[in-house]
């Protein structure tokens, strides 16, 4: 199991790109474009919770 620096680490990294993929979306005039980033944001976001679970632990 990793070390709570780790996990603390791996959390920031899965919002950071959730942060990334949401500027990118904005970015985008086409929709189906815009709707396969925010995608791939909330994807991220979703890992980043369950990650923060382990962290409470």
């Amino acid at each position: 199991m990793p070390h709570h620096s780790e996990l603390e680490n791996r959390v920031k990294v899965k919002l950071f790109l959730a942060d990334k993929y949401i500027r990118l979306a904005r970015a985008r005039k086409s929709k189906p474009a815009k709707s396969r980033l925010y995608r791939h944001a909330e994807h991220f976001r979703h890992q980043a919770t369950i990650l923060s679970r382990g962290l409470s632990l």
